[in-house]
């Protein structure tokens, strides 16, 4: 069984890697708008589920920044409204 201090280490980074990635994805142009609002629709998916399990745990410096992450997401979702 991990420990808490091990489980919080491993959020932390995923949260880092899906940061990227979703920074990354910011560079990459899409052709096709279906492909990108499925890729933001999943990217706020993980996201929300990411704050979730990060607010059970009470890792609210985490939560902020996966607030913001979810804004960023939101505003390009916007788009195709």
């Amino acid at each position: 069984m991990m420990t808490n201090e091990e489980i919080e280490k491993i959020a932390k980074r995923v949260s880092e890697l899906v940061l990227d990635g979703i920074l990354q994805s910011d560079l990459v142009p899409f052709q096709d708008n279906d492909a990108e609002e499925a890729i933001l629709l999943s990217q706020l998916a993980q996201t929300l589920t990411e704050l979730d399990y990060n607010l059970a745990n009470e890792n609210y410096l985490i939560c902020e920044a996966l607030k913001d992450t979810i804004k960023d997401i939101e505003t390009k979702l916007n788009k195709f409204k």
